[in-house]
């Protein structure tokens, strides 16, 4: 458990109800004192830890709960939707999220031993949070207290923790992302792709053979990891980017549905109300 000395010190820098990037980069934090509605965004692939209180995580029809017992494993983009039900002033939610710096990783695991059993086994984004990796990430905040240490010092310990979680019991997860060829790897590659062609329409059977896969097992796997079929995940990306785009007004709500791919006005306004609850018109306001 983390000491009531850090969140202390997180309760005096965190502005509340946003999340905002810290001096470490790539390190965010997000801070509730009070109830939310349903937020959807797309995670990038990092690792998220409630520190206080819990959330609970949205992947298609999948609903699990975190607290500071388990962590959140997001290999690749995943298309998310967050709903903190209890939060208040005297006890917010904060949930730390840190980006998986590959390169880094790649060093580390190029130092250790190779992992006893190399076999991909699928366990899914929630994972136990044993104290030897909470205790680093607890070091890695309090370094934000001083900031002449932050450059050399954060490293190292952002080094600790990557090697905390490839020793851990499920870290053969973590050293698939990276390894060519593997499963995991390969399914990011697909999840690239796809956000980078956002509004292009998606062949099941090309983009399979792009990663090297049967088309059978390309969705088995694409789904284990992102707990969405492809063309679910394509969707979800899409009406999340059109939703930043209705909300920063630049585009009339038609003109947004030709940008992520929809041809047809209504079918868009249908599936948007489906995700967010809301219709597209009702974002202007």
């Amino acid at each position: 458990m983390i000491q009531p000395t850090t969140i202390a010190q997180l309760l005096n820098i965190l502005p509340k109800n946003q999340t905002i990037e810290s001096a470490i980069p790539g390190l965010f934090f997000y801070c509730a004192d009070r109830p939310n509605r349903t937020v959807s965004y797309i995670q990038e692939p990092s690792i998220c830890i409630v520190l206080q209180g819990e959330r609970e995580i949205y992947l298609g029809n999948d609903c699990q709960n975190f607290d500071n017992s388990n962590l959140m494993f997001c290999p690749v983009n995943i298309p998310l939707s967050m709903h903190v039900k209890h939060a208040s002033v005297d006890k917010p939610v904060i949930v730390l999220s840190m980006k998986l710096d590959l390169a880094m990783i790649r060093e580390i695991l190029a130092q250790i031993p190779p992992a006893r059993n190399t076999e991909e086994k699928h366990l899914g984004i929630k994972w136990h949070l044993d104290n030897t990796i909470l205790a680093a990430f607890e070091r890695l905040i309090n370094l934000l207290d001083y900031p002449n240490d932050l450059q050399f010092l954060s490293k190292l310990i952002q080094q600790e923790i990557y090697y905390r979680l490839l020793s851990a019991q499920q870290g053969n997860k973590l050293r698939q992302l990276i390894v060519n060829g593997s499963h995991t790897h390969r399914i990011s590659q697909a999840t690239d792709w796809l956000k980078a062609h956002l509004s292009e329409p998606v062949i099941i059977e090309e983009l399979a053979s792009k990663c090297g896969m049967s088309v059978s097992g390309f969705h088995q796997h694409f789904k284990e990891i992102t707990q969405l079929s492809p063309l679910q995940y394509q969707k979800s990306l899409r009406l999340m980017a059109a939703r930043q785009l209705i909300q920063r007004g630049e585009s009339q709500i038609s003109q947004v549905a030709m940008q992520v791919g929809y041809e047809s006005p209504s079918q868009f306004s249908r599936e948007y109300k489906r995700l967010f609850g809301v219709s597209p018109s009702s974002e202007l306001n």
